[in-house]
């Protein structure tokens, strides 16, 4: 029997049995104790919701019980991936095909979530969050049917993507921003000070993998200094290379942490900034002969 964090934490020293309002399963299996919610349905073996994570709870025996704490999964089990293929106009635009995946907790909350929703209302909110994920406005579209029902298999969607005006001209120089899907942490952290400790639901990691064909008979002028911010429960890293004709950029942004208290939050709002810094780095790029002379 556990408690859920959904609303509140629970303390066993108050002895206050109306919060033990889950069951849990413990599954050995090759020595190993595996938690389980055979009662979620998409919920994959060996994954508990996210409320039922790093929570209290009493395990009953023939004596009665004992008190444990269920285990929270590390961020590498929960990810949002994007790995774009994208083509530079000489015009400045982007566009290509997107592949977005959610494993783990990621997964089951977004199909949890959606789960009374129709096709349209599916489709509209998977398109609105890549629109969230850039910083400018762009076209997408849904180009496949995601498989909302199987907790077994990660959650993939496929879009065509369009990002207007995402390169742009100074004199004979192009510069192309690295953080194509940075928009979530611009915004974030921007007060200065914060009244309430800072909560997540579960660890987790964005992970970005952009590869982006330039025009025929451009050439790279500069590419930004990799990056490699370790800040023990958040870690960030980009780097961007330049791949005979094509710029391959990763970003990595890893949140492994549940509960931060308010002392430490000038810290992560430095750490925010420095990401921010870091998506807001250029690529210089020296269009072919043809294209500066327009």
């Amino acid at each position: 029997m556990v408690s859920s964090r959904k609303d509140y934490f629970f303390d066993p020293k108050l002895e206050d049995s109306h919060r033990l309002n889950a069951d849990v399963t413990l599954v050995k299996l090759n020595g190993k104790e595996i938690y389980c919610d055979p009662a979620e349905k998409f919920a994959p073996f060996g994954l508990l919701p996210w409320y039922e994570t790093g929570v209290n709870g009493l395990r009953v025996d023939k004596d009665g019980g004992s008190w444990i704490k269920t285990p929270v999964p590390p961020s590498s089990e929960s990810r949002i991936e994007r790995k774009a293929d994208l083509s530079l106009s000489d015009t400045g635009d982007l566009q290509g095909r997107l592949t977005l995946t959610f494993s783990g907790l990621q997964a089951m909350e977004l199909r949890e979530e959606k789960r009374d929703q129709d096709d349209a209302e599916r489709k509209k909110y998977l398109e609105e969050e890549v629109k969230e994920s850039v910083p400018v406005g762009i076209e997408v579209e849904l180009t496949n049917r995601p498989d909302w029902s199987n907790p077994a298999s990660p959650f993939v969607a496929n879009f065509s993507l369009k990002v207007p005006g995402w390169a742009s001209g100074v004199g004979r120089r192009v510069l192309v921003p690295v953080g194509l899907f940075g928009a979530p942490e611009k915004n974030l952290f921007k007060h200065a000070n914060r009244v309430h400790p800072i909560y997540m639901a579960f660890p987790f990691q964005e992970v970005d993998d952009v590869t982006i064909e330039i025009p025929a008979g451009w050439k790279v002028n500069s590419l930004p200094p990799a990056q490699k911010q370790d800040g023990h429960i958040i870690t960030y890293a980009m780097k961007v290379e330049d791949e005979k004709g094509k710029l391959h950029i990763t970003r990595t942004l890893d949140t492994n942490f549940l509960y931060l208290q308010t002392q430490y939050y000038a810290l992560l709002r430095n750490f925010v900034e420095q990401v921010r810094t870091g998506d807001e780095q250029q690529i210089v790029l020296q269009p072919g002969t043809a294209t500066a002379s327009k």
